[in-house]
């Protein structure tokens, strides 16, 4: 039986990441409000030019660099918008628009901790609270991998001019009685 989630326990999600040091962090997960949007600005301006810039030429990032950071800054309180913070830093956000998983982004300096998997969670939870069955979301490259290994499939490749994106998609119904 699938059994759905309220959306109060998706807006405070909190966890524990034992860093490199094995000092224990505190890892929040709470709604997004318009006083994150300098940071969220911040953290998406940072992930394309040093993580995806690894998958893409100059003339994509530079592209991307001029309207990116500021659509997902300026939707955090239309959408259903996620910031991670750890330790009173914002260092990561996922967004979801009705179906479809929008603009998962996580500092440099805090990737590979779980905290694009905990930002995900609370998309999905909110999925979840919304009856959606299907969730899509229009990859990078560079993100992929990451949504691979949380059950999404690829439906197609699009190019936009030399950017590759690619639509993934994941059933997230569960199984019917």
């Amino acid at each position: 039986m699938h059994v759905r989630l309220r959306a109060a326990s998706a807006y405070n999600i909190t966890d524990y990441d034992r860093a490199t040091t094995n000092m224990i962090t505190r890892i929040e997960i709470r709604r997004a409000t318009a006083g994150d949007a300098e940071a969220v600005y911040e953290i998406v301006l940072r992930a394309l030019r040093e993580t995806n810039a690894r998958d893409y030429p100059a003339s994509v990032i530079d592209r991307l660099v001029l309207t990116l950071p500021k659509g997902v800054a300026s939707t955090l309180e239309e959408w259903h918008a996620y910031v991670a913070v750890v330790d009173g830093r914002t260092v990561g956000t996922g967004s979801l628009n009705g179906n479809t998983v929008r603009a998962v982004f996580v500092h440099l300096d805090y990737q590979g901790r779980g905290i694009g998997t905990k930002l995900m969670d609370a998309v999905e939870n909110a999925a979840n609270v919304q009856y959606e069955s299907t969730l899509n979301v229009q990859s990078s490259i560079t993100a992929q991998p990451f949504y691979a290994k949380r059950g999404f499939k690829v439906v197609r490749e699009a190019f936009y001019g030399e950017e590759r994106t690619i639509l993934m998609s994941k059933d997230i119904s569960g199984p019917s009685e």
